[in-house]
C-alpha cells in the first residue's frame, strides 16, 4: 500500500512516539518539540513547556561539569553525552543519560538543539545499591575479626583478607592461585579433599573442623575451619567461602592442661602406690608384733601380763585401722574403691559393729543400745565388709565423743519393693555435740573439730570422709543433726536387694564360731599334713610356722625363701596346702603360684596368697593365677584356723 504521508510528517511521528524523551530548542535553548515520551518521563505536557528555557523547566545538573563547559563541548564537537541530573513537575529528581547534538536544516544551516533523553533513575539507583552493598561486602571482608577467603572448587585461594594474610604471613598475592593444602599440616591435608568430595557429589555443604597450617615463618598454626560451598542460581556448585578462626592460643592451653592433668594423675599414681607401699612396709612388721602377742597371750600368763599383751595387741589394732583408712582414702582418690556385694546376714553386720564398741562402751560407763524397727530383712546382698566399716565408724564416733549417757543405734526397713527394701541406720548420741559452723566440714578428709594441741580424743579425721565416700558408692546418702552439749544424730539410708531367707548364707562370723568350736578338735591334732611356707621374711616365716604348729602340731613345715625355691621345692614335696607370699625377690608369688598350677600335681593343692597388700586390685591378681585363698598381713589368727580347717581337715 502507497505510504500517502509526507516524508516530514512521518519522521515527526517516529519522534513523537519513541520510548526516550525528544526535545528540541531554539538556538536559545527555548523549547520548540517535546514528545509523548517526554511528558511521561518529566510530567509537563508540550503545551506547559512549549516556548520556554530548557534550563527553566528541567534544571539540569551535573557533578563533574557545568553548563558552559557542556555547551563549550557542544559547539566544539557537535555532541554531547553524559549523565545528568534532571527534576519533574513534582519536583522529583531524575538521573538522565542524555545525548545532545545541534539541528541543521536542508542547507547545513544549524537551527536549534535536539536532546534524546533517557530516564535510567532506576538502573541509577540498582546500581549505587549494588556498589554500596559491594563495598560493603569487601570493607567487612577485609576488616573481618577472623581469616575469611573464598577458594575455587580446586581448593585454590581466589580471595583472602587482611586477618588472614596475617595469620599466615602472606600477602594476598602469594596466596592467590595456589592450593590451600600447600600450606597445612602433612597428616591434616586430607580434611579438605574429604570434604570438597563430599559437598561436590552432594552429600554435604558446610563443615567444622580443625586443621593445621604452616605459617610463613614455619610456625605451627591451629585454625578452627568453617568451610561453606557456594552455588550458583542454577545449584551448579560455584565456589567454596571460608572462614578460619585462628585457636593456637586455645590449643596451647588444651596441651598444657592436658599436660598438667596427665602430671596430676602421675603424681596421684605415685601417691597411691607410695601409700600401697607404705602400707606394705608397715604391715609386714605388725603382722610379727600382732602374731607374736597372740601366740604370748595362749602360754601361761599371770592376770597383769595376760592385760600387757592384750594391751599391745589392742594398740597394734588401732595403727592397723589407721593404715586402713590411709589406704580407703588413697583408693577413693584414685577411683579404686569398689564394692563386693555378696549374700549377707545383716542382724550379724549389726551385732558384730556393736560387738566391737561394746567394751569401749562399758569402760566408759555409758550405754550401747540396738533398737530394731519391725520386718527387718535377715539376708539382704550387700558389701558386708564396708557396711560394717560404716557402721564402726559412726558407733565409734558416738562413742568416742560421749562421755555420759549412751548411745542408740536405731535400723528400720521400709515394705519390699520388687524384692528391694530400703534401710535406715540412725546412731543417736548424747555427747558433745557439733557446732553449727563444722557440719559443713564433717565429711571433709583429714578434718577435725578439735586441731589444737589440747586435743582430748584423737583420730585421723578421715572416717567420716571414707563412709560418706561408701554411702556414694552404694547409692545412699547421710545426714546428721546435732546440737552443742545436747548430742549428735547420723541417720543413713542405703538400699539393697532382700534375699530368700531358705538360702543357705553361713557368713564368716558363723564360720569363726564354728571354727573356734572345733579349735580343740582331736582331727586337727592327729594329721600330719605337708606344708609348703614360701615367704622372703623370716620373721613373718617364724611366726607362720608358730602359728600353724599352735593348731596342728605334727604338721611337716618347709620353708621357702623366694618363689624360685618355692617352685623347686613343691615338685619335690608335693605339699597338701601352700602358703604363698605375693611380693618376693627373684620370682613374685603370682610367678610361682601360675609355674605350680602348669605342674600335673599342682592343680588341686590350694594355694593360699600372703599379702601385706590390701588394695582389690592385688587380691584379684591373686585369683587370677588360680589362688585359692588368701590371708591379709597382719595374719588374723582365727582367720589361718578357719583356712586350716576347710582345707586339711578332710
Amino acid at each position: 500500500m502507497e505510504n500517502l504521508i509526507p516524508g516530514e510528517v512521518y519522521s515527526s511521528l517516529i519522534l513523537q512516539y519513541l520510548y526516550d524523551a525528544v526535545i528540541v530548542t531554539d538556538l536559545e535553548f527555548h523549547i520548540t518539540s517535546w514528545n509523548l515520551a517526554a511528558e511521561r518521563i518529566y510530567e509537563f505536557t508540550a503545551k506547559e513547556v512549549l516556548g520556554k528555557s530548557v534550563m527553566e523547566i528541567l534544571k539540569t545538573e551535573q557533578n563533574q561539569s557545568t553548563r558552559d563547559k557542556r555547551i563549550s563541548e557542544l559547539q566544539t564537537k557537535g555532541i554531547w553525552q553524559g549523565e545528568v541530573f534532571q527534576y519533574t513537575k513534582n519536583s522529583k529528581r531524575l538521573t538522565i543519560l542524555s545525548a545532545v547534538s545541534f539541528l541543521k536544516d536542508k542547507s547545513g544551516q544549524t537551527i536549534g538543539v535536539i536532546a534524546i533523553n533517557r530516564d535510567i533513575t532506576e538502573e541509577y539507583r540498582i546500581q549505587e545499591e549494588l556498589a554500596d552493598s559491594e563495598e560493603r561486602f569487601r570493607m567487612s571482608f577485609d576488616n573481618a575479626g577472623v581469616g575469611v577467603c573464598i577458594l575455587n572448587l580446586d581448593g585454590r585461594f581466589v580471595r583472602a583478607n587482611k586477618k588472614l594474610e596475617s595469620m599466615l604471613g602472606y600477602d594476598e598475592k602469594e596466596l592467590i592461585g595456589r592450593k590451600t593444602n600447600e600450606f597445612a599440616y602433612e597428616e591434616d591435608k586430607q580434611l579438605f579433599e574429604s570434604f570438597r568430595e563430599a559437598a561436590l557429589s552432594g552429600v554435604k555443604e558446610s563443615i567444622i573442623y580443625e586443621k593445621r597450617f604452616f605459617s610463613k615463618d614455619k610456625n605451627i598454626l591451629w585454625v578452627e575451619i568453617s568451610n561453606t560451598l557456594v552455588k550458583d542460581r542454577n545449584g551448579k556448585p560455584s565456589y567454596f567461602v571460608v572462614h578460619l578462626n585462628d585457636i593456637t592460643g586455645r590449643k596451647n592451653a588444651e596441651f598444657h592442661l592436658l599436660s598438667a592433668i596427665k602430671e596430676a594423675e602421675r603424681a596421684n599414681q605415685a601417691k597411691s602406690e607410695f601409700v600401697a607401699n607404705m602400707s606394705h612396709e608397715i604391715r609386714t612388721p605388725l603382722n610379727g608384733v600382732i602374731g607374736f602377742n597372740e601366740l604370748l597371750l595362749t602360754t601361761s600368763l599371770d592376770t597383769d601380763q595376760k592385760e600387757y599383751v592384750r594391751n599391745a595387741i589392742s594398740s597394734a589394732h588401732g595403727l592397723l585401722g589407721i593404715i586402713n583408712d590411709v589406704l580407703d582414702i588413697s583408693k577413693i582418690e584414685a577411683g579404686k574403691l569398689v564394692l563386693n556385694e555378696v549374700t549377707s546376714n545383716l542382724k550379724q553386720i549389726i551385732n558384730d559393729s556393736l560387738g566391737v564398741l561394746k567394751w569401749k562402751a562399758n569402760e566408759k560407763g555409758i550405754q550401747l543400745k540396738l533398737e530394731e524397727g519391725q520386718n527387718l530383712p535377715e539376708i539382704i546382698s550387700v558389701d558386708a565388709t564396708r557396711l560394717r566399716q560404716i557402721l564402726i565408724n559412726l558407733l565409734g564416733n558416738a562413742v568416742k565423743f560421749t562421755e555420759v549417757g549412751g548411745v542408740v543405734l536405731k535400723v528400720n526397713a521400709s515394705p519390699k519393693t520388687d524384692q528391694k527394701t530400703k534401710l535406715e541406720f540412725t546412731i543417736t548420741d548424747t555427747g558433745i555435740g557439733i557446732p553449727e559452723e563444722h557440719k559443713s566440714h564433717l565429711f571433709q578428709s583429714f578434718w577435725q573439730g578439735e586441731s589444737n594441741s589440747t586435743r582430748r580424743y584423737g583420730g585421723t579425721g578421715l572416717g567420716l570422709r571414707i563412709t560418706k565416700s561408701l554411702l556414694d558408692l552404694m547409692g545412699g546418702d547421710i545426714e546428721v543433726q546435732s546440737k552443742p552439749g545436747f548430742g549428735t544424730e547420723f541417720k543413713f539410708v542405703i538400699e539393697y536387694i532382700c534375699i530368700d531367707q531358705t538360702v543357705d548364707t553361713q557368713d564368716e562370723s558363723e564360720i569363726q564360731t564354728e571354727l573356734l568350736a572345733n579349735f580343740h578338735q582331736s582331727t586337727l591334732t592327729e594329721i600330719t599334713p605337708n606344708i609348703l611356707v614360701v615367704e622372703d621374711n623370716e620373721m613373718n616365716r617364724e611366726l607362720l610356722k608358730r602359728m600353724i604348729h599352735k593348731y596342728i602340731p605334727k604338721a611337716h613345715i618347709e620353708e621357702a625363701v623366694d618363689g624360685l625355691e618355692g617352685v623347686r621345692f613343691f615338685r619335690e614335696l608335693k605339699p597338701d596346702l601352700v602358703f604363698m607370699d605375693v611380693q618376693m625377690p627373684n620370682m613374685d608369688g603370682l610367678e610361682a603360684a601360675t609355674e605350680i598350677r602348669k605342674h600335673p600335681s599342682g592343680a588341686k593343692v590350694p594355694i593360699i596368697a600372703l599379702t601385706a597388700g590390701a588394695l582389690y586390685e592385688e587380691r584379684k591378681k591373686c585369683f587370677d593365677v588360680g589362688m585359692d585363698q588368701f590371708l591379709t598381713k597382719p595374719i588374723d589368727i582365727l582367720a589361718l584356723n578357719q583356712i586350716l580347717f576347710r582345707y586339711l581337715n578332710r
